[in-house]
């Protein structure tokens, strides 16, 4: 919810967590075609078509905040892209995503926003789904900010990468509900029970340099956003260079020490956020959220 690469000789992307962009900037950039799919989602191919970039970008909202038709289409993107490309991009622009649009929920008549609350749920487990079971690697391309809905999407990708300046954030607490998109799923996995509950309890700014000494991120590079991007692609076609069969059975054997609690877990998280969404903690986060206050909790 809210507020929130074929084989070859390695790059500036493998120079460790502090990748410099400077080989970027000495070649030219790469070559695209782009694809509409939704007014708020385009694909850009490139690497000669071996990586597909999908990109979220609601220039009408703030924080690129998403809608759950937004979120479906990523998700049958997704899926027909799967033994098309050797990798899978997962950007935001300007900023990866602070989670879903909460101007859908304080819109909707009060007896309907556990329903808003739900569809969304239910897009957002979709498209986790998708990624989890993408035959290549998916890289998630963090700059600005990743919080709520949209960490639980950058959580969810295999291999994350992050602007020198970019922040993750769960946000969730802040505005009473209980955090979905396997969030607490994958930060227990990845930063164990004690941390994940610090995270979660305290929502606070997470830097990127924090972030790779957390594992909760493989690299952070230096430079623009735009020499980010072409970085991480790069990686990404180094990847889409190499045997993808490998990977893919690889992901699998990863996933197969949790995958069949993912899909229990996403349940368990759509029920809990449609039971807290319909109660007054929510009724005070969500008010404070949009005036811009600290909410009052009782």
């Amino acid at each position: 919810m809210l507020v929130a690469f074929r084989s070859g000789p390695r790059n500036a992307a493998d120079r460790g967590p502090h990748a410099s962009p400077q080989r970027c900037a000495d070649r030219a950039p790469y070559m695209s075609h782009t694809d509409r799919i939704h007014d708020a989602v385009r694909v850009e191919h490139v690497a000669d078509g071996a990586v597909a970039r999908l990109i979220m970008e609601r220039a009408d909202a703030p924080l690129n905040v998403f809608t759950p038709s937004q979120v479906e289409t990523m998700a049958e993107t997704v899926d027909e892209l799967a033994g098309d490309v050797g990798c899978l991009v997962l950007y935001g622009e300007p900023e990866f995503s602070a989670g879903a649009d909460l101007r859908l929920i304080e819109e909707a008549p009060a007896e309907m926003r556990a329903a808003k609350i739900d569809s969304i749920a239910a897009a957002s487990n979709r498209l986790i789904r998708s990624l989890r079971m993408f035959p290549a690697p998916v890289i998630a391309a963090v700059a600005r900010l990743s919080a709520g809905g949209g960490l639980g999407f950058t959580l969810a990708s295999d291999l994350v990468v992050m602007h020198c300046d970019a922040v993750l954030n769960t946000a969730y607490a802040k505005i009473g509900l209980t955090p979905d998109n396997a969030t607490p799923f994958f930060l227990v996995k990845t930063v164990g029970p004690y941390k994940a509950r610090e995270l979660l309890f305290d929502p606070q700014p997470i830097s990127a340099a924090e972030a790779v000494e957390l594992g909760l991120a493989n690299r952070r590079i230096d430079g623009s956003e735009s020499a980010f991007l072409d970085v991480t692609t790069e990686w990404a076609a180094s990847l889409a260079d190499g045997p993808t069969a490998v990977y893919d059975q690889t992901k699998q054997l990863i996933d197969t020490t949790f995958e069949g609690r993912l899909n229990e877990h996403l349940e368990e998280e759509r029920d809990a956020i449609k039971r807290i969404s319909d109660s007054a903690v929510f009724d005070e986060g969500l008010s404070a959220f949009l005036e811009k206050r600290e909410p009052e909790w009782e």
